[in-house]
């Protein structure tokens, strides 16, 4: 599963079988429009 916070605050959420995957070895973020500026992104492994 996938969580989004924004502030500390639970905004989204995505569960998927892909996700977890033992072979997905990269993230990307797709988007619509001419553009988006990211700032200050973590990710991380759930416990």
């Amino acid at each position: 599963m996938i969580r989004a916070v924004l502030d500390g605050k639970p905004v989204g959420f995505l569960q998927s079988p892909g996700i977890a995957h033992e072979t997905k070895s990269s993230f990307r973020f797709t988007v619509n429009g001419p553009g988006v500026l990211f700032d200050d992104v973590r990710i991380w492994q759930a416990r």
